[in-house]
């Protein structure tokens, strides 16, 4: 029997922590959603994301969250990899915060019903330099001679 006066709540059960590797741009893209998990319209608001390191007490870096639809309150951003490939591999916070253009009042924005802000990031080594172990060879069609060094 359905109700129309209920409202349904849906609670995440868990949060999964983001991976992002080293040595390669890690493109996000991110939909904004509410309790009822409907899309969020975001128009008025600019949206930044950031690097915590929790161990520091400092932000590693931010990133601007850019939309093409500000209404169905989804974004991208990317996290750089000269900035990802300079951290440890461990465990770091990714929190989000609005900022009302109309007059830059700045808000955490929280990822479940307990007003959590910071998300797990993870940073793991992935893509490696791509200088070649090997240097000084030269390929003939059949034959590959060269120093190893």
């Amino acid at each position: 029997m359905n109700d129309p006066t209920l409202t349904t709540r849906n609670r995440p059960v868990y949060q999964r922590p983001v991976t992002i590797y080293q040595g390669i741009d890690n493109p996000v893209v991110i939909v904004f959603k509410n309790q009822d998990q409907k899309p969020v319209d975001v128009t008025g608001l600019s949206i930044q994301a950031a690097i915590q390191d929790p161990i520091n007490k400092i932000t590693v870096n931010t990133y601007a969250v850019t939309f093409a639809n500000t209404a169905n309150g989804r974004g991208e951003f990317t996290f750089d990899s000269l900035t990802i490939s300079n951290l440890d591999n461990r465990k770091y916070k990714l929190t989000f915060k609005s900022v009302r253009e109309s007059d830059n009042q700045e808000r955490p924005l929280y990822f479940d019903d307990n007003y959590q802000a910071p998300l797990d990031l993870d940073v793991c080594p992935a893509y490696y330099n791509q200088e070649p172990f090997a240097s000084n060879i030269s390929y003939d069609g059949g034959t590959i001679t060269g120093n190893i060094g």
